[in-house]
């Protein structure tokens, strides 16, 4: 989609995805090696009682999902930023998480160009929020 294309306060919401014990053992062996994500006796001990998910991880989850939609498709130019990243509360293992792009500000640039400011809420299978942020794109531009 093409700069023109966004709306301020339009929103898109992404496919449901479970993330299970696995998948957040492998991501945190590769990406996020803590023992919250990792060592399930000292996470039984932890703050949160047992294993979660990384952040990075369930940022990531969304984010494919997002990308898969193909909303930006070839007209995304590169990223500017990931701004306000909040991790609100767990993920554990086998919650469903989904997330919702909503356009916050557009601003034009000169060369048809111009930069999207994307704001995410990632919400569990309650519809509680798990994380939000904001990220900054420059998309291709008609004019």
């Amino acid at each position: 989609m093409k700069f023109e294309a966004f709306t301020e306060g339009q929103t898109f919401t992404t496919k449901p995805v479970t993330i299970t014990k696995e998948a957040i053992f492998d991501f945190a062996e590769r990406n996020d090696p803590q023992y919250l994500h990792l060592d399930e006796e000292a996470a039984n001990e932890g703050p949160f009682g047992g294993i979660i998910a990384s952040g990075f991880h369930t940022l990531s989850v969304v984010w494919v999902q997002w990308i898969h939609m193909d909303i930006f498709g070839r007209d995304c130019l590169g990223g500017m930023g990931l701004n306000r990243l909040s991790w609100k509360a767990p993920v554990f293992p086998n919650d469903t998480v989904v997330g919702e792009f909503k356009v916050l500000r557009k601003r034009k640039l000169e060369g048809h160009r111009g930069v999207l400011t994307l704001g995410i809420r990632v919400n569990n299978q309650e519809g509680k929020e798990v994380l939000s942020c904001e990220v900054v794109a420059v998309m291709r531009s008609e004019t």
